[in-house]
């Protein structure tokens, strides 16, 4: 009975082991729905979006003309003229700036709202990126609670096998005892045949003395086998214990990822996020020698700063422009009420006389003030554009050094994982029909939950990264 539940549990070792750990599965898709639904519930994407239309609103405000001016004056006492007597005025006048000046405020208006649409894109990117994050982050999750579910099985498995380690000594006492006196008792016949009763009596006292002895050192070694077995049931519970915790941890540190997901679409915290069991690095959106030129040419910070720093040019124009006269054009219409005794022909006839002003801009300061801060603005924003391309490719030089680095753990801990199961799977079916080495194979055990961590966390590293890369060429639309 003891030898079919050992080959039991041998076989089980063997099964579980035989079977991949890494599962192929097409449940990647559901990515693509959370990205639509970040894309159409996040509130800062909202946000930004509204910033832009704010923009937009603003152009048709920078090429409007001034409002119309209107004035209207009652004589109280009414103005004796030639035609009569005048008793009110009215005036409507119309100012126009000098040519060119409200398409330059269109233009400046139209590249901000350029600059806010790139804003926006910057923001949906960064959102994308983050939603892909988390995504990665649930889906380590996953991956580590199965494995440490996998340790726990065969932590158990391990437990069963010492259990029953433990157990046998008390089984091989008893049968060194059986043994011994068996023995002693057929030399105690042999004697009696060929010698008296003196003979007799003394081989029975030395059968004696050698079955205590026999007996004595068959317990001691029961015992010690027995504590040793002790200890190995102990030790495995313990390690036991420690997995059951790490597993509560993990799962305490996947509800706070998935509330952190939820969090960027906009919707309940407590809403269940179904992950994927495929676990598999992502290929780059573009080649690695491509990127660098794909970043310069589709990053939206980088766009953003263009536009924005283009409307220092039209600022500057318009700031020109503005230190030149403002011609007015209008009318004056003046109520006149007819006066007796006065023969002439308009006597009582109202009167209209056309109007033209022209502003003279003579305070030349503040219109070279304003120049002046158009220049330096373009300067300077001419600066951070450079000083952004510069931080761009050195954060694709750190991409690149990551992209590396998790591609050369990707393949050292999955050979080494490959290589310690194999190991833990021999080492158990020694300790199984044995009993030897467990310190061992618990030690080999921990290293293939340590080796799968690694690997998981690599292959998230690197998923991460071309997430990274995704964001900064601007690649996902929606």
């Amino acid at each position: 009975m003891m030898k079919i539940k050992k080959q039991y549990i041998l076989f089980c070792f063997f099964l579980m082991f035989l079977i991949s750990p890494t599962k192929n599965l097409s449940g990647q898709n559901s990515l693509e729905k959370y990205l639509e639904l970040a894309a159409g519930n996040n509130p800062g994407i909202k946000a930004a979006f509204n910033y832009y239309l704010t923009a937009l609103e603003k152009v048709p405000q920078a090429g409007a003309l001034p409002d119309p001016q209107v004035s209207f004056g009652y004589f109280v006492k009414p103005m004796q003229l030639l035609g009569g007597n005048q008793v009110a005025d009215i005036q409507l006048m119309q100012m126009f700036p000098w040519f060119g000046t409200l398409k330059a405020g269109r233009d400046e208006a139209s590249l901000m709202a350029k600059a806010k649409f790139e804003e926006f894109n910057s923001s949906k990117a960064r959102l994308f990126y983050n939603v892909k994050s988390s995504w990665y982050q649930l889906m380590k999750y996953d991956r580590k609670i199965a494995l440490v579910k996998e340790n726990l099985e065969i932590l158990e498995s391990i437990e069963k096998v010492a259990i029953v380690k433990f157990q046998s000594p008390v089984a091989d006492i008893q049968s060194q005892s059986m043994s011994g006196s068996v023995t002693n008792s057929s030399a105690g016949v042999m004697n009696n045949s060929g010698g008296g009763m003196s003979g007799t009596n003394n081989q029975q006292g030395s059968n004696s003395n050698m079955l205590a002895k026999n007996t004595s050192l068959a317990m001691s070694s029961g015992m010690n086998d027995s504590q040793s077995g002790l200890q190995d049931v102990l030790r495995v519970k313990m390690e036991i214990l420690e997995q059951k915790n790490r597993l509560e941890l993990l799962n305490d540190q996947r509800r706070t990822e998935e509330a952190t997901l939820n969090a960027l679409l906009n919707r309940s915290l407590e809403i269940n996020v179904q992950i994927s069991d495929s676990l598999v690095a992502q290929p780059l959106p573009a080649g690695r020698l491509a990127i660098p030129d794909s970043i310069l040419n589709n990053n939206s910070m980088l766009s953003m700063l263009e536009n924005q720093t283009g409307t220092y040019l039209f600022m500057e124009q318009k700031a020109k422009k503005m230190g030149l006269p403002m011609v007015g054009i209008g009318l004056d219409y003046m109520l006149i009420k007819e006066r007796s005794g006065n023969t002439s022909m308009m006597n009582g006839k109202d009167m209209i006389m056309p109007m033209v002003s022209v502003s003279i801009p003579i305070y030349r300061k503040k219109y070279n003030a304003m120049q002046n801060e158009a220049r330096l603005m373009k300067e300077a924003g001419n600066q951070q554009i450079i000083d952004f391309k510069n931080s761009l490719m050195v954060q694709y030089r750190q991409i690149i050094q990551r992209l590396d680095d998790a591609e050369r753990r990707i393949s050292l801990y999955t050979e080494q994982e490959d290589l310690v199961r194999r190991t833990t799977g021999l080492l158990l079916s020694g300790f199984t029909t044995s009993g030897n080495s467990f310190e061992e194979v618990l030690r080999m055990q921990l290293k293939v939950i340590d080796y799968g961590f690694k690997n998981v966390e690599a292959i998230v590293d690197y998923n991460t990264s071309v997430a990274m890369v995704e964001m900064l060429i601007n690649s996902i639309k929606y």
